[in-house]
């Protein structure tokens, strides 16, 4: 009976580590940009792009709380810093299907394929080696993650 309160502290922070985990993350990392089925040899820094949750601090910039935007990142170039885009998580409810244009709403419901929507482009992400049906074309995604950029086509990422 004397190691009770040790025992209550030591459960104690543990669970309060456990249900203060955040959600994991799998949008944010460094990425190499290749376009589709022209890897090179040779690469440049100017491939290489940084995605990263959007978070809020409060307003003491010290506090170790923070508010994330739900289901939004930044992706910007790692040497021109200029090239930034906010991008947000594909919708999905009962009145809107971001995934319904590109005829991907069953590889969605089968937690297959995940997108998020800069405006001009797009990237998802699928198991690696997935064939995705792209308009009237399909594709092996050979890294899992890829891209389409309005004027440029398409492109995969792939994790650093």
């Amino acid at each position: 009976m004397k190691n009770s309160p040790l025992l209550f502290l030591l459960i104690s922070l543990v669970s309060v580590q456990l249900f203060s985990q955040k959600e994991i993350d799998e949008w944010s990392g460094i990425y190499r940009l290749e376009p589709y089925g022209k890897v090179s040899d040779s690469i440049s820094l100017k491939q290489f792009y940084k995605i990263q949750k959007i978070v809020l601090d409060h307003d003491n910039s010290s506090s170790p709380y923070h508010l994330s935007i739900p289901n939004q990142w930044t992706i910007k170039n790692m040497v021109d810093t200029n090239d930034k885009k906010v991008l947000r998580a594909f919708s999905f409810s009962e009145n809107v299907d971001d995934y319904q244009e590109f005829g991907w709403t069953d590889l969605y419901k089968k937690d297959a394929i995940k997108c998020v929507d800069g405006g001009n482009m797009f990237i998802c992400k699928a198991k690696p080696n997935s064939t995705i049906s792209l308009g009237n074309d399909t594709f092996i995604t050979n890294s899992g993650v890829f891209g389409v950029l309005l004027h440029y086509g398409l492109f995969e990422l792939y994790k650093k």
